[in-house]
């Protein structure tokens, strides 16, 4: 039996959720990643605010 065009585009769009890919745990997952990626910016940042302050100082001898 031959399969129309329609059949392969319908195959071709079917997927299949795993635990984990969606839903509740999912969405706890995603908040998870923000949250964690929020907090290694705000370290990120302030190690290289003080190491332009430190690099900015007056009495800074490495900068001469």
């Amino acid at each position: 039996m031959a399969r129309s065009r329609n059949d392969r585009v319908k195959e071709k769009e079917r997927f299949y959720l795993l635990p984990g890919q969606g839903g509740r745990a999912h969405r706890e997952k995603q908040k998870l990643i923000i949250k964690w990626s929020v907090i290694a910016a705000i370290v990120v940042a302030g190690i290289l605010a003080a190491l332009m302050y430190w690099l900015n100082r007056p009495d800074n001898i490495v900068a001469r």
